[in-house]
């Protein structure tokens, strides 16, 4: 659409509730209300065959059945046979069908343990019933928001296509604690919804911008020079804290925005869950889940009766009951007035000392819907962290000391704005106010200002409109910018140490280049770049820091595969890195060659994040690298030297290469599977140095093909492994010293397979023909190969996953017809199922085989006469669910797996799960299609999409 829109339109996309308003820009003020913000009233169903338009949308999203849809008692004014519904019938109607019901969709959307794409919603729910992801059930609410406000448009006979939702300027709410990737994934929302114009605004300040607004022609009477403002926006699913600024200089007034907290989840719904569980107590019946969940919200309309009406001291709780006869059963029980009160007052709002933090500990809290909410369900206790954390925050500002104060470390607000419904009742406002004045008033009756919006519960999205008219140019801006600073993670054996690439507080629309710093990546495979972000740190934008990890959040990692060169070789090429924060308020790293047109944009891989295990045993590798001493990596240096020189070195008498391995597990204090990768790195660099030593004996060679692969393995993961393959392809070029012996041509074959990982396309298809030359993967008449050469020859084969997926099918087939001849050999299974993986180790997903044909195989192994847990590793290998749709085998053929290796003994249904759910992968993985263990201390970040992509970015 050309030109500015008519409308400026504010969305609070809620947990619980879901507001719209909006500016009509051709509408003068006296038209409206004082600020000129209107709310918009949705239409929705709120009964079965009802529909009416009314203030807030319920964020639930329910799937109606067949007779529900054609009988006509959920068609809409704008859909006649609606798949779901949205709104009050899609609340009260799913609270009896838990199956077929979406809530706290908005909660999915930060949690990092669960792909958010994915089709995991309702939790209840099993195939074949509907099911969505996060983000789709995110959009389905926003469509349900556009097509009520066309459908009112229509109505009212403006049918301009400029008048459509869509194609006026929307500002979205996100919770100001939304990590990177959720706010990427709720503009993806919107844009799957065609909503295109669009800025996230963070809550807790749209929240503020609707008490400017509401107040702007009084803004000095309410706060003075210098007051510091707690926002407290709790609301159905989490608890936000910011804190603001005042600036007041006789009628000019600015605000700018100085700390926010951390993700809690942790707000209305579970204050319902803890009302239902002792609600449930008080029964002689255990309920089902369905019955739990219709209780969850009677219980929560029950609270805001007791809370909001006067004479009301207690209700009915109904439940129908789990038999045929469910009106004979009802169950009933009771809630009252004080039983609410005091939940709330003792278990969410407790009267805390400043020094009482919240538990954290790994069991998460309540989690009756399946989210991780927080463990300790005080929030006062979070509120005081909050503050404190604020305090080491703002140390670095100027002008912040006479707002922390120094006795408790915690900043101290002047006012608190309360927002959000668990703070709509009065006690709830009340609790925290006193919690405050208990905190910083020291008995002498001091207590925080209280500023309050009209309606709370629509003032976030009169907030957002206050905003789109800020950005037209009119209206007061809090100055905000990026809450975070975030750094790129480089790599490093020590700790984390990263470069900071956008400082808090840089404005929206702001691009960053670091032009003074050079980087190198690797090129031509799948890397990672590690994402960091602090909301206490300052650092200058492209200073080198080391972070520690209390604080600083680990977001997903940002994968790509950089692809660079005509012959896509892997080498290490110099960039320069940039970060935009974009007019919307999302992050765009781009990486741009220093020497070519050439850049590139990761984005973020949400299939697997790292996990407490994965970080414990990430620490431990570090640790490990540092755990042979350089005395004694200097002796074992040696070791190597005095193996393949013919002589002493230095000191000492040669050294049998057949005993080499024990001395220098011996001398490392290590066995050879614990050497971290900078030791075997540094055994590589000497290995090649005295490549020469392998021409001395069959047994030197032997000896020295071993270790070598074993160190460079699996040929990346080091900034310098690309020279140390070009050294290496230059022995390839000269071959065997003693090319007659079979254990040197058997060690020859494995060198190359564990070193396979680094080499380019032209080196693999190389290979793959000096393999057919010696009848291995193509037929030669009359050759008859050693067993163990040929079983070697096959798994470097199945290795080289460079080479096309008709290449790699055409091989696999013929696997095949070995395996029907000998079905438990566990060499060929091995290779048959890195052959057709679902998730390469490596290599481009262009080059795996069509799911078809995996399938195939899959079928083909179970029709064989015996079955090993050999092939029942092979099929979940071929089987792996990705939730992709061309790579992902037909439903059919993994029940048929399933069923027949189940039957058969050979794996049982932990095994089998990642055939038929999406389970992000883990290292163990990784080691399982590699065939042996990495390196220790050797990073990486698995995903649906490879298992080892490594770290990007080195100095």
């Amino acid at each position: 659409m050309e030109g500015p829109s008519r409308y400026l339109i504010g969305i609070d996309l809620g947990t619980t509730n879901s507001a719209v308003a909006f500016v009509d820009t051709r509408e003068s003020a006296n038209e409206a209300d004082s600020s000129g913000i209107r709310i918009f009233e949705v239409a929705q169903l709120t009964s079965p065959g009802e529909v009416r338009a009314v203030p807030l949308l319920p964020s639930f999203l329910y799937f109606p059945i067949e007779d529900e849809v054609s009988s006509g008692t959920v068609s809409l004014p704008w859909e006649e046979h609606p798949s779901s519904i949205v709104g009050m019938m899609a609340r009260d109607q799913g609270a009896l069908v838990p199956g077929r019901q979406v809530s706290s969709a908005k909660s999915w959307l930060c949690q990092s343990a669960i792909d958010r794409t994915a089709n995991i919603l309702p939790r209840d729910a099993e195939p074949p019933e509907p099911m969505v992801s996060p983000v789709e059930a995110s959009a389905r609410y926003l469509m349900h928001l556009r097509n009520a406000w066309n459908h009112a448009m229509t109505a009212e006979g403006a049918t301009n296509p400029q008048q459509l939702f869509e194609n006026q300027e929307i500002v979205l709410t996100v919770p100001a604690s939304f990590d990177e990737e959720a706010r990427e994934l709720t503009v993806e929302a919107a844009r799957e919804a065609g909503l295109q114009n669009l800025t996230l605004l963070e809550e807790p300040l749209a929240a503020f911008y609707a008490w400017v607004a509401e107040h702007q022609n009084v803004l000095g009477e309410h706060l003075r020079n210098g007051e510091l403002v707690l926002i407290c926006d709790i609301g159905g699913g989490t608890s936000d804290f910011s804190l603001v600024l005042a600036h007041v200089e006789g009628r000019k007034v600015e605000f700018q925005r100085t700390a926010i907290g951390e993700h809690l989840l942790l707000g209305g719904e579970n204050l319902d869950l803890a009302l239902a569980r002792r609600v449930e107590h008080k029964l002689t019946t255990k309920l089902s889940l369905r019955q739990r969940h219709s209780l969850r919200i009677i219980c929560s309309a029950a609270k805001e009766r007791l809370l909001s009406e006067e004479n009301t001291d207690r209700l009915q709780i109904n439940i129908l009951g789990g038999g045929r006869a469910v009106v004979g059963q009802m169950l009933s029980s009771e809630l009252c007035h004080d039983e609410v009160a005091e939940l709330i007052t003792s278990g969410f709002l407790p009267l805390t000392t400043p020094d009482e933090m919240p538990l954290r500990t790994r069991a998460a809290g309540l989690r009756e819907i399946g989210l991780p909410y927080a463990t300790d369900p005080a929030i006062t206790k979070h509120l005081a962290a909050f503050l404190k954390q604020a305090a080491t925050a703002m140390g670095a500002g100027e002008n912040s000391r006479p707002h922390i104060d120094d006795r408790l470390q915690m900043a101290r607000p002047d006012a608190v704005l309360f927002n959000g419904g668990f703070c709509i009742p009065t006690i709830a406002r009340e609790r925290i106010t006193e919690a405050i004045a208990n905190w910083f008033g020291a008995g002498g009756g001091w207590r925080p200002k209280i500023l309050s919006n009209e309606v709370m519960s629509s003032a976030v999205a009169i907030g957002a409109a206050y905003y789109g008219r800020v950005r037209r140019g009119a209206g007061l801006r809090v100055k905000a910018g990026s809450a975070s600073t975030y750094y790129i993670g480089m790599r490093s054996e020590h700790g984390i140490k990263a470069v900071c690439v956008l400082p808090s507080g840089t404005n929206e629309g702001t691009t960053l280049p670091l032009l003074d710093r050079k980087f190198s990546v690797l090129t031509n495979r799948p890397v990672s770049f590690h994402l960091y972000s602090s909301t206490i740190r300052h650092d200058a934008h492209g200073g080198i820091a080391d972070l520690d990890p209390e604080e600083v959040h680990r977001h997903a990692p940002l994968v790509t595969l950089l692809r660079y060169g005509k012959k896509l070789q892997q080498m290490e090429l110099a960039v320069r890195l940039s970060v935009s924060f974009t007019e919307v308020g999302t992050l765009e790293l781009w990486c741009e060659s220093v020497s070519s047109p050439h850049r590139w944009r990761p984005r973020f891989e949400l299939r697997r994040e790292a996990t407490a295990t994965d970080q414990t045993a990430s620490t431990a590798n570090r640790h490990d690298s540092s755990s042979i001493s350089e005395q004694a990596q200097e002796s074992a240096v040696r070791l190597i030297q005095r193996a393949f020189t013919g002589s002493g070195v230095g000191e000492g008498v040669p050294v049998d290469p057949a005993s080499l391995v024990g001395e220098l597990e011996s001398v490392t204090g290590l066995k050879r599977e614990s050497w971290p990768i900078a030791t075997v790195r540094v055994f590589c660099d000497v290995l090649l140095e005295v490549a020469d030593g392998r021409t001395l004996s069959p047994r030197h060679e032997v000896r020295w093909l071993n270790l070598f692969g074993f160190c460079l393995r699996p040929g990346f993961g080091d900034p310098q492994d690309s020279f140390r393959l070009i050294q290496a392809r230059r022995i390839y070029q000269v071959g065997l010293a003693f090319p007659r012996e079979l254990q040197s041509q058997v060690d020859w074959l494995v060198l190359w397979r564990r070193i396979g990982g680094g080499l380019n396309s032209v080196h693999q298809q190389e290979l793959r023909n000096y393999l057919g030359d010696l009848g291995i993967g193509r037929k030669k008449p009359g050759t008859r190969l050693n067993s163990q050469l040929e079983h070697d020859g096959w798994r470097l084969l199945a290795s080289l996953e460079h080479l096309s997926g008709a290449t790699r099918a055409a091989l696999g087939s013929e696997l095949l017809r070995k395996l029907r001849r000998e079905p438990t050999d566990s060499g060929w299974l091995w290779s048959l199922g890195r052959f057709g993986v679902r998730i390469p180790l490596y290599g481009s997903l262009s080059c795996l085989i069509p799911a078809e044909t995996a399938a195939d195989w899959i079928t083909a192994l179970l029709d064989l006469r015996e079955l090993t847990h050999e092939t029942a590793s092979a099929v979940v290998q071929m089987g792996r669910r990705v939730e992709h749709r061309t790579r992902d085998i037909s439903q059919d053929v993994v029940r048929s797996a399933i069923a027949g290796l189940k039957s058969a003994g050979v794996a049982d249904d932990i095994f089998l799960r990642p055939l038929h759910e999406y389970i992000a992968p883990v290292r163990a993985d990784v080691v399982r299609t590699f065939g042996e263990p990495l390196p220790k201390g050797m990073e990486l970040e698995s995903t649906a999409n490879c298992l080892s992509s490594v770290a990007a970015l080195t100095s």
